[in-house]
C-alpha cells in the first residue's frame, strides 16, 4: 500500500503541503524581510483604500458565515453554527474596524480602529476551537438552537458596533483601558496559538479524506495568526502593517473558494459542509471518496442483503485498528477503500452459491475463493483505487500461509490485508447470515483469540483485541479450535469447533 496513494491523490498532497506551506511561512518572512530592509516598508496612507480591503475582508467572511449557517439550519449541526458565528464576528467587526478608521467621514482619532481587528480575530479563534470539538458544551448547545444562536450573536454584535460606528471616540474609545496593552498581547498571543493548533487538527482531517474546505481553514487559521503578527509588529500605515489584511483577505478568499468550488460539485452546502467538524476520522475519510468508489461501494450493498452494511463496519474497525497501530493518514486512507471494497468480487457470485445456509460444495467453495481475484480485477481498473488492490486480493489469506488465493504467510500479506481480515471475521461472525444467526461478543472473541498466529497477525489482532476491550467486550467462554474462522464468512463452522455458549 503507497503512502501516496494514486497519481491523483499524490499531486493533492503535494499541492496542500505547498499551499500550507506558503500560509505559514508567508506573514513571518514577508515581516522579516521588511524589518531587514526598512526601505521596502513603505508607508500608504489611504483611509478610503483602507475601507475598500477591509470590506472586502468582510464581505468573504460573511459570505462564509451565510454559507455555514444555511447548512446548519438544515443539519442542526453546532459546530458549523459556531463557524457562522466566528465569521459573522469577523465581518462584522472589521467593517466597524473600517468605518472608524480617522479620515473616513468626520471619524476622529480612537482606540477602537486598533483593538476590533484583535477581537475580530480572537473571536474567531475562540468560535473556531469550540466548533473543532462537536460534543463538547459550546456546540451542542448551538446544534440545539441554531437560529436562535446565530440571531442572538448578530443582534449582539450589531448593537456594539452601532454605537460604536456612531460614537467611536467616546467613554472608552478616547482612552485606554486599565491594563490594556498587556491583555492585547495575552489576547494576541493566546488567539495566535489557539489558530495554529487548530490548523494543525484541520491539517490531519484534510490528509484523511483530502477535502477542500478542511485545507480552506487551514489556511483561514495560518493566515488569521500571522495577521495578528503583521498587525502587532508592524507600524500603522506602513506595507507591514498592512499586510494583516492581505492576509486576513486570502485567508477567506480561500473558505470562499472552498464552498465555491464544493458546491459546484454537490449543488446544496449541506453537502460540502456537513462533517467537516467530524471527530470520527471515518467521517473524513468518506467524503474524500471518489464517485467510482461510490458506486463500487452500491454495487457490493445492494448485492447481498445478509451484508448489507457489512463493507462499510468492516472499514470502520479497520480503520480504528489501523490508529491504534498508529498509521499515517495516507495509509488509513488507502485502507478504507479497501476495506470498503474487499468483497466487490462477489457481485459475479449467484444467490444460490452466496447464501446457501448448508455447507458449500467442493465446486462451490471453489467459485467463493475466486472473489478476491475477480475484485482485484474490477478495481483494478479504476486507476484511483489502485492502492485498494492488495487488501482485495489478500483479506482471506492467512497469517500462517494456510488462505487463499495466493498462501502466502506473514508479512508477504500487506498490513492493511492483515487488519481488514482481522475486521471481517469479528463483523462476520456478529452478524446474522444465512447459514447461521449471529454469535455473541464474548463468543467470537474467543474464537478469534484462538486463532491468534494461525488465521491472524498477533499484532493487529492485539489492537483489535484492546480496541474491543474499550468497548466493553471481552473473549469469554471455551477456546475453540480455529481452523473454520477463515471461511466464517461464507460458511458454517462445524459444531465441534464453537465455542461453547
Amino acid at each position: 500500500m503507497s503512502d501516496l496513494g494514486d497519481r491523483a491523490a499524490g499531486r493533492q498532497v503535494r499541492r496542500g503541503v505547498v499551499v500550507v506551506l506558503l500560509a505559514l511561512l508567508a506573514p513571518p518572512g514577508t515581516l522579516a524581510l521588511l524589518k531587514l530592509v526598512p526601505d521596502l516598508d513603505l508607508v500608504l496612507r489611504s483611509a478610503v483604500g483602507h475601507l475598500v480591503v477591509v470590506s472586502a475582508i468582510s464581505a468573504c467572511a460573511l459570505a462564509v458565515a451565510v454559507a455555514a449557517a444555511a447548512a446548519a439550519g438544515r443539519s442542526r449541526d453546532g459546530s458549523l453554527v459556531l463557524l457562522g458565528l466566528g465569521c459573522l464576528a469577523i465581518g462584522f467587526l472589521m467593517l466597524t474596524h473600517g468605518l472608524v478608521t480617522p479620515g473616513i467621514g468626520d471619524r476622529p482619532p480612537n482606540l477602537w480602529v486598533g483593538r476590533l481587528p484583535v477581537l475580530a480575530i480572537a473571536t474567531f479563534a475562540a468560535c473556531l476551537a469550540a466548533a473543532a470539538w462537536p460534543g463538547r458544551a459550546p456546540a451542542s448547545w448551538a446544534g440545539h438552537w441554531p437560529a436562535g444562536t446565530l440571531a442572538a450573536g448578530g443582534l449582539a454584535l450589531t448593537v456594539a458596533l452601532v454605537a460604536i460606528a456612531l460614537w467611536p471616540a467616546a467613554g472608552i474609545g478616547g482612552r485606554p483601558l486599565p491594563g490594556e496593552a498587556g491583555t492585547r498581547m495575552g489576547l494576541v498571543l493566546g488567539a495566535a496559538l489557539v489558530l495554529v493548533a487548530l490548523g494543525g487538527v484541520h491539517w490531519r482531517r484534510w490528509r484523511l479524506g483530502l477535502d477542500s474546505v478542511q485545507l480552506a481553514l487551514v489556511v483561514a487559521c495560518l493566515l488569521s495568526a500571522g495577521a495578528l503578527l503583521s498587525l502587532e509588529v508592524g507600524r500603522p500605515w506602513h506595507l507591514a502593517w498592512w499586510d494583516y489584511h492581505a492576509f486576513l483577505l486570502a485567508g477567506f478568499a480561500a473558505a470562499i473558494f472552498a464552498v465555491v468550488t464544493g458546491y459546484r460539485r454537490s449543488s446544496t452546502l449541506q453537502d460540502v459542509l456537513e462533517g467537516v467538524f467530524a471527530s470520527d476520522p471515518m467521517a473524513h475519510i468518506s467524503r474524500g471518496y471518489s464517485e467510482t468508489l461510490r458506486a463500487l461501494i452500491g454495487a457490493v450493498e445492494a448485492r447481498d442483503a445478509y451484508t448489507h452494511g457489512h463493507s462499510a463496519r468492516v472499514a470502520e474497525l479497520s480503520v480504528s485498528i489501523g490508529l491504534r497501530l498508529g498509521l499515517r493518514p495516507s495509509a488509513l486512507r488507502a485502507l478504507a477503500e479497501g476495506a470498503y471494497l474487499h468483497d466487490v468480487g462477489k457481485v459475479g457470485i449467484p444467490d444460490h452459491v452466496l447464501n446457501k445456509p448448508g455447507a458449500l460444495t467442493d465446486d462451490e467453495r471453489a467459485w467463493i475463493q475466486e472473489h478476491p481475484i475477480v475484485g482485484e480485477d474490477i478495481v483494478g481498473r479504476a486507476p484511483s483505487l489502485r492502492d485498494a488492490l492488495t487488501v482485495i486480493r489478500q483479506h482471506h489469506e492467512r497469517y500462517d500461509g494456510g488462505g487463499y488465493p495466493d498462501g502466502i504467510a506473514g508479512e508477504e500479506i500487506s498490513l492493511a490485508a492483515r487488519i481488514v481480515s482481522v475486521a471481517d471475521v469479528w463483523d462476520a461472525l456478529t452478524s446474522d447470515r444465512a447459514y447461521r444467526p449471529a454469535w455473541p461478543p464474548d463468543r467470537a472473541l474467543a474464537y478469534m483469540e484462538a486463532d491468534r498466529g494461525g488465521h491472524f497477525d498477533p499484532r493487529c489482532l492485539d489492537a483489535f483485541l484492546a480496541l474491543m476491550a474499550e468497548r466493553g467486550h471481552r473473549p469469554g467462554g471455551r477456546a475453540a479450535d480455529p481452523a473454520p474462522a477463515g471461511d466464517s464468512c461464507h460458511e458454517q463452522p462445524s459444531a465441534e469447533a464453537l465455542p461453547a455458549p
